[in-house]
Parts: C-alpha cells; structure tokens; sequence
C-alpha cells in the first residue's frame, strides 16, 4: 500500500487497540481493503495501562497479604514489600504481554496497513493523516477513551496519577489519595495498600465498583472500610499544596470535616470517549448534546451513517471482551457497508479484582422491576470452602423471573467470585431455568456449592416456600 500519495481504501480503521484490531481483521476477512491509523503508542490499553499491568499489581499485593495472614493457620512469617522491586517487576511483566500484542502491529506496520498518523475526518467520506487524504467507503472508529480529571484536581497536575502513569512510577508513594470508588480506584487502591501505602478512598453516592445491590454495596463497604480508609460518598472541600504534598479536605456524608496530606491523587472517577480533535463535525454523523455519536448497540452503526463505533469509544460495556465483540461487529458491517446486520450482546459480566471479588452477571438488580423476581441469597461467612480459605466474608445474591424461573442475573462480593461470576453468565447465555441448574453437579468442598446453597433458596421463593 503506497502512502506517498493519497489514496482509496474500504475501511479506514481510527485506532489500533483490542477494538481496532478485531475490526481490522474481520474487515479483511470480509475482502475489505483496509487501513489502521494510530499514532500510538501501540500495544492496547489492556496490555499497556489496563487489565494486565493492574492485575500484576493486584498478585504481587494479594502475596504479601496472604503471607501476612498465614498466622491463621499457625504459619509465622514476616513480610518485606521492596515496592521498586515490585514496580520494576511489573513493568517487566506489562512489557511481555505488550510486546504479544505488538506483534501484529509490527507485521501491519511493514505491510503499510497501520499507519502511526493521526486522523482527521474532513468530510463524510475523507479524513487527512500525515498531510495526506485518504477516501473510505466506511469507517470504524475505535479511538478508545481517556480518565476524566475532576474539574478541581486539575490546577495540580504535578500531582496526579491515571492509569495511563501509575504503572511508571520508579517507587512507591506514601500516601495516596484515590479519586473514585470504581473498578479501578477500588482495584489499584486496595492493591496500593497491601503494599504498604497509605491509602484514602474517596467515592461519591456509595456507588462501589459495578455493584448495585443496595444491600450488598452497604455490606461491601464494610467490608472494604474494615481495610481501607474509604469514604464512600464525599463533598471536596478544598485542595492546597503544602511543600511536596497536596493538602485535601472534605466532607463526609454526615458532614464531618476531614483533611489528608497526599504525595499524589490516583484519579480513577472514569473514562470518557477519546473523540477529541477528530473531526467529527464534518462528518454529517447526528452527535447527541454532549457532541457525541450514539451507536446501535447491535450492529455497533452511528444512526444511518457510513461510520461505526467499537471499544471504549463506545462506552456503553467498556471492558476488553466487549471492545472484541464491537470490533468484531463494527469490522464486519464497515466491509459490507451498506448492508448491516445486528448481532446479540453477551449478557453483561462486570468484575473487580479486589478482595473480596465483586461482580455483576446478566441483569443487575437496578433493572430489575419490583414483583417481577425473586432473590436466592448465600452469606459466605457460613460456606464451608470459604472458612477454611480465611475468606468468609461477603454475599451472593441470585435473581429469578417469577413467571418463568429463568436466571436472571446475580450480583456478588465475595471470594473468588470471577469463578461463580462467569459459571452464571453461561447458564444465562444458555437460557437456563433454576431448576434446571439444580440438576448440575457441584463437587465438594468447593466455593460453588456456596452457589448451589443461593440456587436453592431461589428456588424455594419461586415456589413460595421462603
């Protein structure tokens, strides 16, 4: 493909991560000519500042949490945490997993189908990139997204953490505040903890993780402020810089006055969609208020337009299997533009890695109408695998339909429950009744029995026996 000149292509690709990627390639399959554009880094924001690099955080932190913990089985151990050591360690890891995904950008940057340009769209059909114009007939736009700084952190940037720049830091701080009690401020604060950091959790709303259970978030912030210093809903009073370190105060929900002084703030209160400076106003795409497009989640297109979403860009799942799916989707309906067709969603599947696990599976209870369900619950202080795992702490809660005793979704905080998490979104996907799971086996001493245990008590509300 002959970049000095401008040039006509299928498919113009606005992104290379996991999104971008999986459309790339099911574009081509289709018999498309494509082209990516990104102008970089490369390597995904999984491998690079996502998934990966946060869950070698997380094992390093659940290591010296456990060893700290043996003494609950008469084991003695003292624990030294070298955070540079454990920095280093986990650039180490995050660069191995980077360079797996590298690996096709490399093998597409020397075919010249991946050019590490930024793109501007000029109109409906063109976009520029190296002061070059380049003609497509569709286009999948898979920019990914960027943290959003609450407005008053941002006179302080000298201080401020993202998930694009933690994972550089050559040590560990000593006190940090975490702005944000989501998947990744939940993640990366308790893992920064274990570690030996100080660390203050500021949440808005009791909002924790993708919980949204009330009663299980209230048991889930028990749990979590027994380890953390978290304040789940807060008013920012204000921020000053006091020598090295940035002074915090603020309110709690009962108004109680409370201040910090914080070698940085991990903003982690979310992601928004990496649509600046691309041009979209020439497009002809409908943008809502906010200016910006709105995909059918189906067939991942911007209303009847030429352009399709994938990924973060599109913020309606923003999770690495659900940018593979978009991709997929998004790539195959670019290459038979205009023929589109729609493909069904996965049942959602949430989860944060923290400790206890917390997830949400199918429908979360916020969508679920009053007298339409019934729910199975399971305290894991008495499920005999989680005692003997010094990990009895947490609930699982299961929904059924009334009418139909179909699963519904669940919602969980508790060990492992990334395990039990996907066993029920398969059982979902497979429109399994509860009954019908009841019939599956369930081996002994095993977390899942503990599911069994909220299977069953489902079961006996659906038959108005509890």
């Amino acid at each position: 493909m002959d970049m000095a000149k401008n040039m006509k292509v299928d498919v113009a690709i606005i992104g290379a991560g996991t999104a971008g990627l999986f459309a790339r390639h099911y574009a081509a399959k289709a018999g498309a000519k494509t082209l990516m554009l990104d102008p970089g880094p490369l390597g995904t924001t999984c491998a690079r500042v996502g998934c990966m690099p946060s869950k070698l955080l997380l094992a390093a932190a659940e290591a010296a949490h456990g060893a700290r913990q043996a003494a609950a089985y008469g084991v003695k151990t003292r624990v030294s945490v070298d955070g540079a050591e454990v920095l280093r360690k986990l650039r180490s890891g995050r660069d191995a997993f980077v360079g797996s995904t590298m690996k096709e950008c490399n093998e597409l940057l020397a075919k010249k189908q991946l050019v590490k340009e930024r793109a501007e769209f000029t109109g409906p059909r063109t976009l520029t990139a190296g002061g070059r114009t380049i003609e497509f007939k569709a286009a999948v736009i898979a920019t990914g997204s960027i943290t959003i700084v609450p407005k008053p952190y941002q006179a302080y940037p000298e201080f401020l953490l993202t998930r694009e720049d933690i994972f550089e830091l050559k040590k560990l701080p000593s006190r940090l505040l975490v702005a944000g009690a989501g998947l990744i401020g939940l993640e990366l604060g308790q893992a920064l903890s274990r570690l030996g950091v100080r660390v203050t959790v500021l949440g808005l709303d009791r909002l924790l993780g993708p919980l949204t259970d009330p009663a299980l978030r209230e048991e889930a912030i028990k749990i979590f402020s027994s380890e953390l210093d978290l304040c789940p809903h807060h008013q920012l009073a204000g921020l000053k810089r006091e020598g090295k370190l940035l002074r915090v105060s603020y309110k709690d929900a009962a108004g109680k006055k409370r201040s910090g002084a914080f070698d940085g703030v991990l903003v982690a209160a979310g992601q928004r969609p990496a649509l600046d400076n691309l041009g979209l106003e020439h497009t002809g795409m409908p943008l809502d208020g906010r200016g910006l497009p709105q995909a059918d989640s189906g067939t991942m297109r911007v209303g009847s337009t030429r352009f399709f979403i994938a990924g973060d860009a599109d913020p309606f799942r923003p999770s690495q299997h659900e940018a593979a799916f978009e991709g997929r989707v998004a790539g195959r309906n670019a290459a038979r533009y205009p023929r589109v067709e729609a493909e069904r969603r996965y049942c959602r599947l949430a989860i944060a890695f923290t400790d206890p696990q917390l997830a949400v599976v199918g429908k979360a209870r916020r969508e679920l109408a009053p007298g339409t369900f019934c729910c199975g619950e399971l305290e894991y202080k008495d499920q005999g695998r989680a005692r003997i795992m010094n990990a009895g702490r947490g609930r699982l809660k299961v929904y059924g339909a009334r009418r139909t005793g179909l699963l519904l979704g669940a919602e969980i905080a508790g060990p492992r429950a990334e395990h039990a998490a996907h066993l029920l979104a398969w059982c979902i996907e497979k429109k399994m009744t509860v009954p019908e799971m009841l019939r599956l086996p369930v081996y002994h001493p095993v977390l899942e029995e503990g599911l069994r245990e909220a299977l069953e008590d489902l079961s006996a509300r659906l038959r108005g026996r509890a």
